[in-house]
């Protein structure tokens, strides 16, 4: 049986076991299940770090040719800033459609908010880590360089290992031909190991999908679902919307391929996507899976994919445009075209360099809420299906990484054709 069979088999047991312990009010047992969970993303999370880092300094060190680095590189930071803003328009259009904030009364708006309140589930944004907000270009600029590169692998700072793998990889590329092919030579042997490391930790996904999918909903149970099932259903009808049609259509023209024949090959990616919540998590088996399974350069791969997974955030651009549209619905505030210009480029820079974890989207939600005056409480209204969406817009984010990395490495290949025939 494939893996993606198994993976989706452990959904749907996970489904059915989440729900029939909710309806008991059993939730406490889900506790007991959940640590296989934990333990398959915190090995994940153990490879992603070396594996970005070995990777970027490979695919960096291997480009004989500077310029086609800084080609990919563009290519890649234009669609993604291109997606994003897309993206968070179309979720402000859709809510702006459907206004699902119209349809939840006053009573049922408090009743939900008590409930969050009693069971202490919600933190208010002035309390959130001051690490995530950086609150101005020059500080963003700053948090690029690490002070210390080891610090920044210790602790999983994904934009500066980004940039000392990037800067370390160029300067491989300045030594002696001779020592640098016994650097490739070492970096592609780490490279392969660790892909080997991915593929046997990938053989507890289908068990650690069950006990996260039954913690989830033995958890939060039907309660929330059901009272802001409109909400929810508007924001991911948007990102599905936005999956299957742009990105769909981006990969039929860009990348020269059937998006069903995309879509099939990167299902286990997405479903893992799904159940983990977490881009950095899913980010090994995304990049095994894009160079066996789609056939991409393994130097476009290793570059763009990370890099995707720091600053492409289109599910979650969405989702704020959503959450930030209904947010001013429910407490009656109403949003200024300006307002809503505003909404989009704060959501963009937001998601740029967001740790890609689960529930990161809350914390820079309230910084895109602050920049519209929209009131910071209405958070603690969505609060209770948050985990639902982070699961949907995971998939967007880390499918959005695979179809640019396979336009870019598309567009080098075309490139190259064409070169050869001259």
């Amino acid at each position: 049986m494939k893996l993606h069979t198994k993976i989706f088999i452990g959904l749907i047991a996970g489904t059915a076991a989440g729900s029939l312990l909710a309806m008991l009010d059993a939730g406490a047992v889900a506790a007991y299940v959940k640590p296989l969970g934990d333990i398959f993303i915190q090995l994940l999370k153990m490879i992603a770090i070396p594996l970005i880092a070995v990777s970027i300094m490979g695919a960096t060190a291997g480009f004989a040719d500077l310029k086609k680095l800084g080609r990919v590189g563009l290519k890649a930071v234009a669609f993604f800033l291109a997606s994003m803003i897309l993206a968070v328009s179309l979720g402000i259009v859709a809510a702006n459609l459907f206004q699902p904030g119209k349809s939840l009364d006053a009573a049922k708006k408090e009743a939900i908010q008590a409930g969050i309140r009693s069971e202490g589930r919600w933190q208010h944004p002035a309390h959130a880590p001051a690490t995530v907000a950086r609150t101005s270009a020059a500080e963003f600029l700053l948090a690029l360089i690490p002070t210390n590169p080891f610090a920044a692998l210790a602790s999983g700072d994904m934009l500066p290992v980004i940039t000392f793998s990037m800067l370390l990889g160029l300067a491989f590329t300045l030594i002696a031909p001779t020592k640098r092919d016994k650097v490739l030579e070492l970096l592609d042997a780490l490279n392969d190991a660790l892909v080997a490391l991915v593929k046997g930790v990938m053989r507890l996904a289908p068990y650690a999908v069950f006990a996260l999918i039954t913690a989830v909903i033995a958890q939060f149970g039907f309660h929330f679902l059901l009272a802001l099932l409109e909400y929810a259903l508007v924001t991911v009808g948007t990102m599905a919307f936005f999956l299957f049609a742009y990105y769909g259509l981006a990969v039929a023209l860009l990348g020269g391929i059937s998006p069903l024949f995309f879509f099939r090959r990167l299902s286990s990616v997405g479903l893992l996507a799904f159940s983990t919540s977490s881009s950095n998590a899913v980010l090994p088996e995304n990049m095994v899976s894009c160079e066996q399974k789609l056939g991409m350069d393994r130097g476009v791969v290793s570059f763009v994919l990370p890099l995707g997974a720091t600053i492409n955030m289109s599910g979650t651009s969405i989702y704020q445009g959503v959450s930030a549209v209904f947010i001013a619905q429910v407490f009656g505030v109403t949003l200024s075209l300006q307002q809503q210009v505003l909404v989009v480029l704060t959501a963009t820079l937001a998601a740029v360099g967001t740790a890609g974890i689960p529930g990161i989207g809350i914390v820079t939600l309230s910084m895109v809420l602050g920049s519209a005056g929209i009131p910071l409480e209405g958070i603690g209204l969505i609060i209770g299906v948050e985990r639902i969406l982070d699961m949907c817009r995971t998939v967007l984010n880390v499918m959005g990484d695979s179809a640019t990395a396979l336009i870019v490495d598309r567009s080098e290949k075309r490139r190259e054709r064409r070169r050869s025939w001259v």
